[in-house]
């Protein structure tokens, strides 16, 4: 890297108060339409993906929690 790019960087990261690699890789994710987080990991094309799974086992978890309440009243009706 030409030495004053480097400076110029590095002036960059200290106004930002990151270092010069986070402050690289925050750019860098930003050129590619990426965003990156605090830690400097670069949100991935499957995160959007990740996300419906977590919808999905959320939806799936209160369907069985209802379904057993339901089989639940049904016991106790039946008991009376």
């Amino acid at each position: 890297m030409p030495p004053g790019l480097h400076g110029e960087l590095t002036r960059a990261a200290e106004r930002e108060g990151t270092s010069l690699n986070g402050y690289i890789i925050t750019r860098l994710g930003e050129a590619i339409g990426r965003p990156v987080d605090r830690d400097g990991a670069v949100a991935s094309a499957s995160d959007g993906a990740t996300r419906t799974l977590t919808w999905l086992l959320v939806a799936n978890v209160v369907a069985v929690a209802l379904a057993g309440l339901a089989a639940l009243v049904i016991v106790l009706v039946a008991l009376d």
